[in-house]
């Protein structure tokens, strides 16, 4: 019995492992892609980040942030005020 209990235990953890896993792995897609799409904005518009734009913009790990930067750049005259 007790051993049962250890093994729905461990089964039921990988399985939660797994699904942490699939989560953080579509986010992880989600941020690279809104990244992509804030460059080709900038690119687009003839706007070139800096060094320091550009590794804010690779380091930036919120969604939300990044949708809004791109947001911001399509009308933007700079990056920095894309950024802003």
């Amino acid at each position: 019995m007790r051993q049962q209990l250890i093994e729905k235990g461990v089964e039921k953890g990988l399985l939660e492992g797994r699904l942490e896993g699939r989560l953080e792995g579509r986010l992880e897609g989600r941020l690279t892609e809104a990244r992509a799409a804030l460059r080709r904005v900038l690119a687009r518009r003839h706007l070139t980040p800096s060094k320091d734009a550009a590794a804010r913009i690779e380091a930036c790990s919120d969604l939300a942030t990044l949708e809004r930067w791109h947001d911001r750049a399509v009308t933007a005259i700079t990056v920095s005020d894309a950024l802003g």
